[in-house]
């Protein structure tokens, strides 16, 4: 973690450190004019954006692996952790159970043939 923030960190202050060597690099070292300071924020930012950005989408990815959610069972917890997607286990389906051995039945509907019974009337309130 420390050193995604010092790379962000550092990538967020490269412009200025160009800018400073191209300053030191021209023949004259006085600094006449103000420095651009809002380009150079602005291009840091998105150096420091676009690295945030870009370097996850980099970074190869575990394949037919899947994640196993914590859990509580028989009063123990068991951790979360990576596990192969043929072993994970999944809501409605037994762990290792292949998807071609399970028939797929259709989600159950609600029976809209019957009315409803009609609501009695409210008399208000009456002596009683």
């Amino acid at each position: 973690m420390a050193q995604r923030v010092f790379v962000e960190l550092l990538l967020f202050l490269t412009p200025f450190m160009v800018f400073l060597v191209y300053r030191a690099a021209s023949r004259d070292m006085m600094i006449k004019d103000r420095w651009p300071l809002t380009s150079l924020v602005l291009v840091g930012a998105g150096l420091a954006i676009a690295a945030l950005v870009i370097g996850p989408l980099l970074e190869p990815s575990e394949s037919n692996k899947c994640f196993q959610a914590a859990q509580y069972i028989n009063g123990k917890t068991i951790p979360a952790k990576e596990v192969p997607c043929a072993e994970a286990k999944q809501p409605g389906r037994e762990p290792g159970a292949a998807d071609a051995e399970q028939p797929t039945r259709p989600p159950p509907v609600a029976p809209r043939d019957e009315p409803l019974p009609p609501k009695p009337l409210d008399s208000g309130p009456g002596p009683g």
